[in-house]
C-alpha cells in the first residue's frame, strides 16, 4: 500500500529530517511538502509541493484541509512547534474531513510537555525526579532559592525550545540580567556533570504504549545534537518511556536530561519528531516509519533493534539551477491561482 504523507514546514531543518528519515524508510509512499515560503529547497524534493498561508493566518487550516482532500493524504507530520499546535488542537476535525492523521498528542498533553514549569510540576507529583525550580514572578523565593542551590543557574523561557531564550547565571547580577531579558522565566539548578547530557527519542504507540526508544549521549553544535554516542537497552530509555506513558504522549518525543549522581533528571520533552530524526534510522530506529506504521497501517510496531555506534553531522549543500527554481515557483504559483479555499 502506497501512503500520502504531507510534511509542512518543509522548508525548515525540521521538515528536511523528517523528509530525510521518509526516504530512509521501505515503506511506498508519495511525499507531499508544504511550505509557507516558496524559497524552500524541501519543495523542490518532495513528489508535490504546495505554497500554504502562515499558521497565524486564518486560511491556514482550510488549506491544509484542501491539500489533504486533493491529495489523499494519509497522515500529517509538522515539521514546525508553530504549526503543530494549530494541527494538534483541529487534529479530530482534520481526520473528520480528510480521514489523514495529525501525527501529534492531544493538545491539552502537547502543552503540558512544553511547559518547562507544568512539566515540573508533573514530574514531583508523578514520582519522577525534577530539576528544582522556581519561576522569577516569585521574587520573595528567589533569595532562598539562590541559597539553597548557589551559582550556576539556569534561566529560560518556560515556553522557549532548544537553546533559545536560554542564559546561565553567574551571579547575582546575571540573574537579575537575565530574568528581565528572559520573557515568562524560569529558574532552575544547574544539573551536573557537563558531560552527561543525553538526548533521548521515544515513541508511544495509539496504545498508549512506549514501543522503542533511542538514547544519545550528545554534543551540541549549530544548535541541535552535532555529535552523539548512542547506547542501546540503556536504563535511561526505560525511564524515559514510563515519564510518556505517565503524561500520555502519542507519536514521537524528544527528552533532554542529565544523568546526574541521583539518576536521570528530564529538564524538557519536545512532543514532537526532533533534530536528530533524520539520523535515528542509521541506528535502527525510525520514528516516521514508526508513525505511519501505527496510524496508517493499524499495526504495532516492534521494538527496533537499536544498534550502538557513533553519530557525526556536517553541512550538505544543495545547488537549485536557475530554470527548476523559476519553474518551480511557477507552478506554486499557478497551483494557488487555481484552487480556493474550503470552507
Amino acid at each position: 500500500m502506497k501512503v500520502n504523507v504531507l510534511i509542512t514546514g518543509v522548508g525548515g531543518c525540521l521538515g528536511q529530517f523528517i523528509l530525510k528519515a521518509l526516504k530512509h524508510s521501505n515503506i511506498q509512499h508519495k511525499a507531499v511538502g508544504c511550505d509557507c515560503d516558496s524559497n524552500s529547497l524541501g519543495l523542490f524534493q518532495t513528489d508535490k509541493a504546495y505554497l500554504v498561508p502562515t499558521a497565524f493566518s486564518p486560511d491556514y487550516l482550510n488549506k491544509i484541509t484542501e491539500i489533504c482532500t486533493n491529495e489523499e493524504i494519509d497522515i500529517i507530520m509538522a515539521g514546525s512547534m508553530v504549526e503543530l499546535r494549530l494541527l494538534s488542537q483541529f487534529k479530530d476535525q482534520i481526520k473528520e474531513k480528510t480521514n489523514a492523521f495529525v501525527v501529534s498528542s492531544d493538545i491539552d498533553t502537547l502543552q503540558l510537555m512544553e511547559d518547562k514549569w507544568n512539566l515540573v510540576e508533573f514530574l514531583k507529583q508523578a514520582g519522577f525526579d525534577f530539576p528544582n525550580s522556581i519561576l522569577a514572578l516569585q521574587t520573595d523565593e528567589i533569595k532562598d532559592f539562590v541559597d539553597t542551590y548557589g551559582f550556576p543557574l539556569i534561566v529560560k523561557d518556560r515556553l522557549g525550545s532548544g537553546s533559545k531564550g536560554l542564559g546561565i547565571a553567574k551571579n547575582e547580577q546575571q540573574l537579575h540580567q537575565l530574568i528581565k531579558q528572559i520573557p515568562n522565566a524560569i529558574i532552575q539548578e544547574y544539573l551536573l556533570p557537563d558531560d552527561e547530557e543525553y538526548t533521548v527519542g521515544v515513541f508511544v504507540g495509539s496504545n498508549g504504549k512506549a514501543s522503542g526508544n533511542i538514547v544519545m549521549k550528545r554534543e551540541l553544535g549549530l544548535g541541535m545534537t552535532f555529535k552523539a554516542e548512542v547506547f542501546p537497552d540503556s536504563k535511561i530509555g526505560a525511564h524515559c518511556e514510563r515519564v510518556l506513558e505517565k503524561i500520555g504522549c502519542i507519536g514521537p518525543a524528544n527528552v533532554q536530561l542529565r544523568n546526574t549522581e541521583r539518576g536521570p533528571v528530564i529538564f524538557e520533552i519536545n512532543p514532537r519528531f526532533s533534530s536528530t530524526t533524520s539520523a535515528r534510522p542509521l541506528f535502527g530506529y525510525n520514528d516516521v516509519a514508526m508513525s505511519i506504521n501505527d496510524f496508517v497501517f493499524k499495526l504495532q510496531n516492534d521494538r527496533p533493534d537499536v544498534k550502538s555506534g557513533r553519530l557525526f553531522r556536517y553541512v550538505e549543500d544543495v545547488f537549485v539551477s536557475a530554470d527548476d527554481y523559476n519553474k518551480m515557483e511557477a507552478d506554486l504559483n499557478r497551483e494557488n491561482e487555481k484552487t480556493a479555499f474550503i470552507e
